[in-house]
């Protein structure tokens, strides 16, 4: 049998980084065993469906590289079926319609902790003219167990689990149930998800039984902030668009994710495709995983360092192509300048403002900056002078008139270099000038010189 996994998110908002992880996870088991990852949208709930969330959660899949080759599911679209299962575990007497009215079950749980209805034994041939949702029997004694592939043998004493709702008093299937009966028709061999979910797992246990249906249950550990707490809304998670707009590589993030909660010995590098030949699930760790951005920096850094140029280059006129022709410069000049940035730079986002900084026509000084431009301004005339004889513009030569104007003015190089990266880039500190003086050119680099100091 084929191994087959889904990730099976509500589009309730954007893809998050715990979203993308369990995605993750599940594609590259799949790719693993040679198997089948599948995407269903679990959008029973319309009360919090948001529109565009599928696009955005499709969109950010895809951009992950995290694909399937299957038709995506849409849970909404499978609801009658939903709906017969009920019939028959009505039928059979493990599931009952409940007539209890909110009132009555408040008052119920007032006196007990936990609510039990009255109309678990009763006769359900019987019609009632009264509004009803549709409870599962759990079984109230024994306990029940699951072989996790990550937690190990987990046991239940059958007594804690309530006979939960598996449809609404408005007729429309409840996530418990609609997932398990979509992942036994998507014929999902291996359920993993975050271990929130493991209370789901023994919920849904007989709703398997019923369905003869036994997958692989895998429940890994939830993200957790950098001081080791639970994620909330108040942490402000980044969405995956939001990482990608502000200039983070995919490449980055999937070795980000990998790297949270699973191991492989102590390379921190490691790439989706090796990831797939050395993946097992019995290597995820049952503690939680951390939020750590210095990592997620650290690691932006090493790909966009050891990325061609011209990978950067298609990134850049992906995400900020209005920002790049409004600067009207050649991809030839641009393809030149980024070598430049790439080993000082933590995102892309930091490239194109550092090169679309370089073609501003004026520039704001502070006045801390002021001071380092007038520290030199009786020998403007001179060091412009000196640039303008040259003849032959390259690297070399202007590197050895900068030697020069140094030696005759008697200057360290930081009281040169400085008033220089200001004028030419907007910053005191950045590349080599020699070498951005050469990319610029001899025209532009003394019409910045003119106009700027």
């Amino acid at each position: 049998m084929s191994v087959i996994t889904r990730f099976a998110p509500s589009p309730t908002g954007s893809l998050h980084i715990g979203g993308a992880r369990t995605a993750l996870f599940n594609y590259i088991y799949a790719k693993s065993n040679n198997g089948i990852f599948k995407i269903r949208i679990e959008d029973t709930d319309k009360s919090r469906n948001i529109k565009t969330s599928v696009d955005s959660i499709i969109d950010g899949l895809n951009w992950l590289g995290l694909k399937t080759n299957e038709k995506i599911i849409f849970q909404s679209k499978n609801i009658s079926n939903h709906v017969e299962i009920v019939k028959k575990m009505i039928d059979e007497n493990l599931a009952y319609r409940c007539f209890h009215t909110e009132e009555e079950i408040n008052e119920k749980r007032k006196k007990n902790k936990k609510f039990k209805s009255e109309w678990r034994d009763k006769k359900q041939n019987k019609i009632i003219n009264k509004e009803f949702c549709v409870r599962i029997k759990s079984p109230t004694g024994g306990n029940s167990s699951v072989k996790d592939k990550i937690q190990g043998l987990i046991t239940v004493d059958n007594s804690e689990l309530d006979d939960f709702i598996i449809i609404r008093k408005d007729g429309t299937p409840t996530f418990l149930l609609s997932s398990a009966v979509d992942d036994h028709e998507m014929s999902v061999t291996d359920i993993i998800r975050g271990d929130d979910h493991m209370t789901n797992t023994f919920r849904q246990l007989q709703i398997f039984k019923f369905l003869n249906y036994f997958p692989n249950f895998s429940h890994m550990s939830l993200i957790h902030n950098e001081n080791n707490q639970k994620l909330s809304k108040r942490d402000k998670v980044l969405s995956i668009e939001d990482y990608k707009q502000k200039g983070f590589l995919k490449e980055s993030l999937i070795n980000y994710m990998l790297r949270m909660g699973w191991s492989y010995g102590n390379n921190e590098i490691i790439s989706i495709n090796e990831a797939i030949k050395k993946f097992t699930l019995e290597k995820i760790s049952k503690s939680p995983a951390m939020i750590d951005e210095r990592k997620l920096i650290y690691l932006n850094n090493y790909y966009i360092n050891n990325s061609s140029e011209q990978f950067i280059f298609e990134v850049l006129q992906n995400l900020y192509k209005t920002d790049l022709s409004n600067i009207d410069q050649s991809k030839e000049l641009i393809l030149k300048l980024i070598p430049l940035y790439q080993d000082r730079s933590s995102t892309v986002l930091e490239i194109k403002e550092k090169i679309i900084q370089i073609f501003k026509k004026t520039y704001i000084f502070s006045n801390d900056q002021k001071k380092i431009l007038d520290s030199l301004k009786d020998n403007k005339s001179f060091i412009i002078g000196e640039f303008s004889s040259i003849v032959d513009w390259n690297e070399y030569i202007i590197g050895e008139k900068i030697k020069y104007i140094l030696d005759k003015l008697e200057l360290k190089f930081k009281q040169l270099g400085q008033p220089l990266r200001l004028i030419l880039s907007g910053s005191k500190d950045g590349p080599s000038i020699s070498k951005l003086m050469e990319i610029i050119g001899k025209n532009f680099s003394l019409k910045k010189l003119n106009q700027n100091w």
